[in-house]
């Protein structure tokens, strides 16, 4: 209970930027819940941490279909597939 609520004020202490990166490992994996419940709280509070956090779920949400699309093959031409595929390949060499 103690890790919680140390999580929580630890999480709401921080200034916004300090929050982008866990909104956006949020997408990813869960959170420990203290951390959850305090970037929640935060998110209700400040509007442009909202927004960031609605446009990075757009962009999971759009990448996904997208790859869904690539892996299909059958709604786009040959061409941008390829296209694609070379530009997540080199997305991945970058990240990596």
């Amino acid at each position: 209970m103690i890790g919680f609520v140390r999580d929580v004020f630890r999480v709401l202490s921080m200034p916004c930027r300090e929050h982008t990166p866990l909104l956006s490992k949020q997408l990813d994996e869960p959170l420990p819940h203290g951390i959850a419940v305090g970037l929640r709280i935060h998110v209700l509070y400040f509007r442009g941490c909202k927004r960031f956090r609605a446009q990075i779920r757009r962009l999971r949400d759009i990448a996904g279909v997208l790859g869904q699309e690539l892996e299909a093959g059958e709604a786009m031409p040959g061409e941008v597939r390829e296209r694609l595929r070379r530009r997540a390949a080199e997305a991945s060499k970058i990240n990596s």
